[in-house]
């Protein structure tokens, strides 16, 4: 009877052992998962949730789904394997909108035929979790088929649940971000005007800037959250040059070098001035780096790779739109002359790979188009 209890706390002691064990992995992965979340947009966000879901779970099918609040439907986000990135959910009893209404982890197994509403009948097992965030509803992640055949267990939903509760406020938070940014851009835009209006020949030099900038970024693949940090960047390029003297700015002769070298400050001028403002890193070093030189003659002797690549993008985009627009002690180039100009300047003042990009962002009657629709601001 003794050596039975003594057995029996032996095998109580060594599971106690090993779910601590299993208590501390999960809490170094959380850890490392939000740290590897935070700051990120909600692209990369579900880009990152999908990819450790995928690795960690074993399963052949994750999908990532948003709910639309005014449509009361849902919607796919992001996904890998056998998903339908079309794929609609509309209200209904099925587990989708069990998990979200419900606020909890829901799995069916192939031998359950109850709860199979609106389920493909390929999955044979199928595990969903909430994305809840403090105050919003974002959606849910959606789990199908373990790669070795075996139905969800306790310790998955375990995971995949502190996993999504984790996600979501993340997602919550770059939701909020992002709304506050459209904000920002549409005030950004206002001021911008505001500024070129002191002078014609600046007029709408900004929105074009903006413009082939974008185009260069989704030629070399920028995902959207990217995409939307270089529209801003693009937008405050010229923010320095609020501290040049209009004298300067609409001189109709030839500069001297000190009133050259006033001009040229406008970056490091642009990014002092957002130095104030938090959560803008990326923005200010394009900011202040977007006259470097690509052979590292520039102002702050930064070469190649060593220049932000936004920055890099933003010193075509910058120089093309100067050199096809006029100017008080010039008149524009043509596109040809100056496409051509830049060229010849490809590895010395500008990143090959991006005149190669740009030059490629020109159609027959070289106008600049872009691969993809213009992103809502």
């Amino acid at each position: 009877m003794i050596i039975s209890d003594i057995d029996k706390l032996k095998e109580d002691f060594n599971l106690t052992v090993k779910e601590l064990g299993d208590t501390y992995e999960e809490l170094s992965l959380l850890y490392r998962i939000s740290e590897e979340l935070s700051g990120l947009g909600v692209d990369e966000i579900c880009k990152l949730l999908l990819r450790e879901v995928s690795c960690l779970l074993r399963v052949e099918t994750v999908a990532i789904l948003f709910f639309e609040d005014q449509l009361d439907e849902l919607h796919t986000k992001t996904h890998e394997g056998n998903w339908s990135p079309e794929r609609v959910i509309r209200r209904g009893n099925s587990i989708f909108w069990n998990s979200l209404d419900q606020n909890k982890a829901v799995t069916i197994c192939n031998t359950d035929n109850s709860g199979r509403k609106g389920i493909p009948p390929e999955f044979k097992s199928i595990l969903v979790a909430p994305l809840i965030g403090k105050k919003k509803r974002i959606g849910i992640i959606l789990l199908a088929d373990r790669t070795d055949g075996e139905e969800f267990f306790a310790g998955d939903i375990k995971l995949i649940r502190a996993l999504s509760s984790q996600a979501a406020l993340f997602i919550e938070n770059a939701l909020l971000s992002k709304e506050a940014q459209s904000f920002l851009i549409g005030t950004i835009r206002s001021f911008v005007k505001a500024l070129e209006a002191s002078s014609k020949w600046t007029a709408g030099h900004t929105e074009r800037v903006t413009t082939y900038a974008l185009a260069i970024a989704r030629k070399l693949g920028f995902s959207p959250d990217e995409l939307e940090r270089l529209r801003v960047s693009s937008l405050l390029h010229d923010i320095g040059k609020i501290a040049t003297p209009d004298k300067i700015l609409n001189k109709g002769g030839k500069l001297t070098a000190e009133e050259w070298f006033e001009i040229r400050q406008h970056p490091v001028i642009g990014a002092e001035i957002l130095s104030e403002m938090g959560g803008f890193i990326d923005v200010i070093e394009c900011i202040r780096y977007h006259h470097e030189s690509f052979d590292g003659k520039g102002l702050h002797r930064l070469k190649g790779t060593e220049i932000p690549l936004k920055a890099r993008i933003l010193a075509v985009a910058d120089a093309f739109d100067a050199m096809t627009s006029d100017r008080p002690y010039r008149k524009k180039m043509t596109v040809v002359e100056a496409l051509k100009e830049i060229e010849v300047c490809s590895g010395t003042q500008f990143d090959p790979a991006v005149v190669k990009a740009f030059s490629e962002c020109l159609d027959s009657s070289n106008n600049v188009v872009s691969p993809e629709p213009e992103l809502h601001s």
